[in-house]
């Protein structure tokens, strides 16, 4: 049976200020300092680890600040939330779990002795929890004190704004923290609750670090683009390599490769190199529908900036900046093909001229056009994936895509 989800950062609202420190697991606590719904502290960490997170509620802003080894990483949340969204509009909500939600029923099946936690009157129950037809019993612990049920309903009422949870997943947690009229859990799963404290909180508690401020908008080191993420190599670029040059305004052509191809498709990637910065080209031919990834941005209405279109050697291009990212693009549509440059954050760099400087098109050569036969597709399918076991990602690979993906969310 699937287990509950649980918010990682539980946060309980009551009147007047108050602390909570939570045993999440055998390693991990989590202190919650709550002053008033515009100024709330969520700090996590786990025992014998160097990094802690910590989120903020500052009024209407909400942020995460990871420090790790000394240094504080500060992520905008309600930033990052917002591209996520675009990314996911970007992609045909295709990252979305077409699955049906969880509607699951709790059944109080038992009412135990009474105890103290945390200084508060709590008592042992047992309940059923019925997840469409597959039953599974959990014992909890409740709690009928006025402040912590006060504190724990107004916290229901925002938790679908902290948690980001799927709308059926948010009213199960709803659900079996309100578990019965003038009642409210307090220990379930892997959630305990092990202190709770009244005092007065002071207002510097709810102050982002200098320093962490400041990194938000500081420049993160550049790394090299993986050249095929994921699926790497497959032998020489021949489609690309023929129409870009090794050397083209100081920048310098430092590895292109396959990556892969099936049903009649084609793609060539290579990376160039000048100074810390990069330009990662993409050639993709024969991918019907395919108008670039400037065009699927403008399609989802995400903004763009510094937008320009014409043509090179006869070649249709349009290039702008993707907001959303921060980086140059430009996508140049060949016969049967599209070629896409992007630029990482810290190239200064026009890519029109760079363009007009590292490529010849007169030495493209076009591929017919195609729709793969259904069976012929199957074998490709096969063969691809065989192949890709053969030749999997580095783990240096993996992690630049990890960096490039940290791009997405801010400094």
């Amino acid at each position: 049976m699937k287990k509950l989800i649980l918010l990682p950062t539980l946060t309980l609202l009551a009147m007047a200020d108050f602390t909570l420190v939570y045993q999440m697991d055998k390693s991990t606590k989590q202190i919650v300092q709550y002053k008033d719904a515009k100024h709330i502290k969520v700090t996590t960490k786990e025992s014998g680890d160097s990094q802690a997170v910590t989120q903020y509620i500052i009024g209407n802003k909400r942020y995460m600040l990871i420090s790790e080894n000394g240094k504080k990483h500060l992520v905008d949340i309600d930033k990052m939330i917002e591209q996520m969204k675009q990314m996911q509009n970007m992609m045909g909500d295709s990252s979305k779990s077409k699955e049906p939600h969880s509607d699951m029923k709790f059944k109080i099946i038992k009412k135990g002795s009474k105890k103290k936690v945390a200084g508060i009157e709590a008592e042992s129950w047992t309940i059923e929890i019925d997840d469409n037809g597959d039953k599974e019993k959990m014992d909890i612990l409740v709690s009928k004190d006025k402040k912590i049920v006060d504190a724990i309903h107004k916290y229901t009422k925002v938790i679908e704004a902290l948690s980001g949870l799927e709308q059926s997943d948010q009213k199960n947690l709803e659900r079996i923290i309100n578990i019965a009229p003038n009642y409210v859990s307090i220990a379930f799963e892997d959630m305990r609750l092990i202190k709770y404290d009244d005092s007065k909180i002071p207002d510097s508690v709810f102050t982002l670090p200098t320093g962490a401020s400041k990194s938000l908008n500081s420049k993160n080191s550049i790394k090299k683009p993986p050249l095929c993420p994921i699926v790497g190599t497959h032998g020489k670029a021949k489609y690309l390599d023929k129409i870009t040059k090794l050397e083209a305004q100081g920048w310098k052509r430092i590895e292109s490769a396959s990556c892969g191809g099936m049903m009649g498709m084609v793609l060539d990637n290579a990376i160039y190199q000048k100074g810390n910065s990069y330009i990662h080209l993409g050639l993709s031919m024969n991918v019907e529908g395919d108008n670039g990834l400037i065009a699927r941005y403008k399609a989802s209405n995400m903004k763009i900036s510094h937008y320009k279109r014409g043509k090179i050697e006869g070649m249709r291009y349009q290039s702008a900046l993707l907001e959303m990212i921060g980086q140059y693009v430009m996508d140049i549509k060949l016969p049967n093909a599209m070629l896409t440059l992007t630029a990482t954050k810290n190239a200064k760099v026009d890519l029109v001229q760079f363009a007009k400087e590292a490529l010849d098109f007169k030495k493209f050569t076009p591929i017919k056009k195609s729709r793969p036969d259904p069976q012929e597709a199957l074998k490709a399918l096969g063969a691809m994936m065989k192949e890709a076991n053969k030749h999997k990602p580095k783990q240096e690979d993996l992690k630049n895509a990890q960096e490039m993906m940290k791009g997405f969310f801010g400094k």
